[in-house]
């Protein structure tokens, strides 16, 4: 067997989550004290601890709600599942929350998870190529236009109850569910945030993401009270702007000469 060979061979040994591997005893030698399967069972243990470690990193909180045992019961069983496909080792959270489901582990711990990985997503998403100022709107074309969101906006459907014990609490979690809310999971400068919206911001961030024009999206605030609904819409797309949500205003038409 040539080196790089047994390079692949040692790799698949030690990142194998279905045990030694059936000719293990053919490529690496053992002693009475320590077999070579045991051996490889130093480097499989180091390397799946490693990719539990990192899952720890990124879901905190789901960590301290599920406890010590458990976190590490189902993440081991999610590592072995779902082993690491980028270089950057706290990905390879991608799929946990959906693990979590399918354990049968609580809504609102599930949730929770969503929440702590949508805030990686967040961190390491792309900068955006520009942040759109409100001092740069064209007020006779802002109702047709578009807006584009920055990279690391995302937004989220979560149990209520994910967002306390986010913050540290656990009681929250024994309690009855009011109902879910929308949540924004954005990046500031170097800082990461998350809010939680009213059901109208929330469609009509959901009507920005799709497309819709600015008077569309506005649309959302119509009570049948135009003084109202003004002072809403400029209330929400006010805040966008000033939390940095929008790379870019899209004026879809050439300006008249």
């Amino acid at each position: 067997m040539k080196l790089a060979e047994l390079q692949a061979y040692f790799a698949r040994a030690a990142t194998s989550g279905n045990g030694p591997l059936p000719d293990l005893e053919e490529f690496f030698l053992g002693s009475e004290q320590l077999p070579a399967k045991d051996r490889l069972a130093i480097y499989n243990r180091g390397y799946f601890y490693r990719l539990l470690d990192a899952l720890a990193s990124v879901f905190g909180a789901t960590k301290r709600v599920l406890g010590d045992s458990d976190f590490e019961r189902l993440g081991l069983s999610y590592v072995a599942r779902y082993p690491s496909e980028h270089p950057a080792v706290e990905r390879v959270g991608r799929a946990f929350a959906s693990h979590l489901r399918s354990a049968g582990v609580s809504s609102p711990v599930v949730d929770l998870a969503q929440l702590e990985w949508a805030r990686l997503r967040a961190l390491v998403s792309p900068n955006p190529a520009s942040v759109a100022s409100v001092d740069a709107i064209d007020s006779e074309r802002f109702p047709a236009a578009r807006v584009r969101l920055v990279p690391s906006l995302q937004r989220l459907e979560l149990d209520a109850r994910a967002l306390t014990a986010f913050n540290g609490g656990d009681l929250a979690l024994r309690e009855e569910s009011t109902g879910t809310c929308g949540v924004a999971v954005w990046r500031s400068n170097y800082a990461v945030q998350h809010q939680s919206l009213d059901a109208l911001e929330w469609q009509a961030l959901a009507s920005a993401e799709s497309g819709a024009t600015l008077s569309l999206v506005c649309s959302v605030f119509d009570s049948g009270s135009p003084s109202e609904d003004v002072r809403q819409a400029f209330r929400v797309l006010s805040g966008w702007f000033a939390r940095g949500w929008l790379e870019s205003v899209i004026y879809d038409e050439a300006p008249a000469d």
